[in-house]
């Protein structure tokens, strides 16, 4: 065997040994349990650009809205938006009874123990009672200012 010969194969295993070495560092074992998260986080979504390269851009996560106000009997809520902004809250009542809002003539029924939810334009500006009609209980007040 030539003296090239043998550092070709000196040079092949040399090869051999340091890909041998990165796979087994690099991972595959399989005693570690796998993970999994349950929490949601904006991961990067690639996106070429003109040059070829690619550009990470964030996946957009929703945010949850805050549940609308909850209006009850026995107390008087008082709820403020501005012109423009949509008017939302929520009924809960212990009698079948009509929740209507005043200058806004909006009316729904309300039974016993069951959720009612409200959500409209505020176009009119001024200070409105919320009440449950028939019993004559003034369950809320909505300002509306203007914008």
């Amino acid at each position: 065997m030539t003296r090239a010969q043998r550092l070709t194969f000196l040079a092949i295993a040399l090869v051999i040994a340091v890909v041998a070495v990165v796979l087994l560092a690099s991972g595959g074992d399989d005693d570690e349990p796998a993970t999994t998260s349950t929490d949601a986080t904006p991961t990067a979504t690639p996106t070429p650009t003109a040059e070829g390269t690619v550009e990470e851009t964030p996946t957009p996560t929703s945010t949850p809205q805050p549940q609308a106000p909850l209006l009850t009997p026995g107390k008087v809520t008082n709820l403020r938006f501005e012109q423009g902004d949509t008017v939302r809250f929520r009924v809960r009542a212990d009698v079948t009874d009509h929740v209507h809002v005043h200058g806004y003539d909006l009316m729904k029924d309300v039974e016993p123990g069951k959720t009612i939810a409200f959500s409209f334009p505020a176009t009119i500006t001024g200070i409105f009672e919320i009440e449950l009609e028939e019993a004559g209980e003034q369950i809320g007040q909505l300002r509306v200012d203007p914008d």
